[in-house]
This record gives structure tokens, C-alpha cells and sequence, in this order.
């Protein structure tokens, strides 16, 4: 009987465990809650630096502002979609960070001012103004906080995101899910207490 030679190798058709769209999903969870913990601690930062004072920032009374999660998660699905799973060749591709600066500038100032909009229609509530800012619209967005998204597109999508997902993926399935859970848990507790009594006062809401 003779060996058979040069049999194909379906291995290379097999996707990687972290390319499957449950992991995937994971992983955005993951980006919505590392998103959202450093918006939370970039703005009681600045009221620090500013005022030399602790301000519970944000609509939710817990350590994050959904804004810059949802932000997170947008600027890794639409900016960079190509990096989370490979095209039919198997390889994945990469934006240029040119493209990536001005696309992260309409699509941040963009839900800026969706969420801003809607904060202030349906509890007139405003979390950020800027009124008194060059080129801004009806207090809801300007040119610096255009400029802000840019420059933190850049280094989430070409940077930080990468670094994050190489490590999540190093993570076993097991403690991913139960950490995603946890963090679920208390966000929708948190949801649930701010949509009864939002979370108002000085260096909150203006």
C-alpha cells in the first residue's frame, strides 16, 4: 500500500478560538467596561488638576462613564473591524492612523452630541458643556473635544487596543465570562438606581 504525499492541510482553514463571534463579543464587553473605567478616571482627573476636589463624574453612580465605553467599543467595531477577524486570506488589515484620527473625530463628536441631546431631553440634564469653547454646537461638542476623539482614536485603535486583545485572549475562557458577568451584574444595578435618581449635583451636572 502506498503512502499517500502531499495531502492537504485543513488546519489553515481552521479560525482561531479568538476569532470566533462569541469571543469577539467577549472582547467588546471587555473594551465597553476598560472604555468606560478610563473616561471615569480621565475626568475626575481633570476636576483634580482644575479644583483640587473629588467629582463622582457621570450619569451612573459607580467608577465609569458609558460614553467613552460605548465610544471604545464603536471606534474597535467600525474603525477597525478588519483587526478582530481576518479576511478570506487569513490576514488581517490595518487602517492608516490619518484615517483612523479623522473618523474617530465625526464618530466621537457625533455620540457626544446624540448622548448629550438625549440626556438633556429626557431629564434636562447636561454632564458637559461647552458653551463658553470655540467652534462649539449649542454647548454639546466643539473643535477641542473633535480634536480629543482624534487623538484618542489613534491611540486606542493602533495601540492599546491591540496590547488589551492579546492579553484577553491569553486569559482562560472560563475567568472571562465569570469577570464580563460580574461586571454586568453590578452595571445594570447601577443603570437601574440612576434612571430613578440620576446622579446630579456640583462638578456632575451643569
Amino acid at each position: 500500500m502506498k503512502k499517500q504525499k502531499h495531502l492537504p492541510d485543513f488546519t489553515s482553514l481552521r479560525r482561531p478560538e479568538q476569532n470566533t463571534i462569541q469571543n469577539v463579543l467577549s472582547l467588546m464587553i471587555f473594551f465597553f467596561f476598560t472604555g468606560s473605567a478610563c473616561g471615569y478616571v480621565w475626568e475626575v482627573l481633570i476636576f483634580l488638576v482644575k479644583e483640587g476636589t473629588f467629582r463622582n463624574r457621570g450619569f451612573l453612580y459607580g467608577p465609569w462613564l458609558p460614553v467613552y465605553g460605548i465610544g471604545t467599543v464603536l471606534f474597535s467595531v467600525i474603525l477597525s473591524p478588519r483587526e478582530l477577524l481576518p479576511d478570506s486570506s487569513g490576514k488581517y488589515k490595518k487602517n492608516h492612523p490619518v484615517t483612523v484620527f479623522f473618523l474617530s473625530t465625526l464618530l466621537g463628536s457625533g455620540l457626544e452630541l446624540v448622548i448629550g441631546w438625549f440626556l438633556d431631553f429626557l431629564w434636562n440634564l447636561r454632564y458637559w458643556d461647552y458653551s463658553g469653547y470655540f467652534l462649539n454646537f449649542r454647548g454639546y461638542i466643539c473643535l477641542a473635544s473633535a480634536f480629543g476623539f482624534g487623538v484618542a482614536g489613534i491611540l486606542w485603535v493602533c495601540i492599546f487596543s491591540k496590547i488589551l486583545q492579546k492579553w484577553w485572549y491569553h486569559i482562560s475562557l472560563d475567568f472571562r465570562k465569570k469577570w464580563n458577568m460580574f461586571w454586568v451584574f453590578i452595571f445594570v444595578i447601577d443603570c437601574a438606581a440612576a434612571l430613578i435618581f440620576p446622579n446630579t449635583g456640583y462638578g456632575i451636572t451643569f
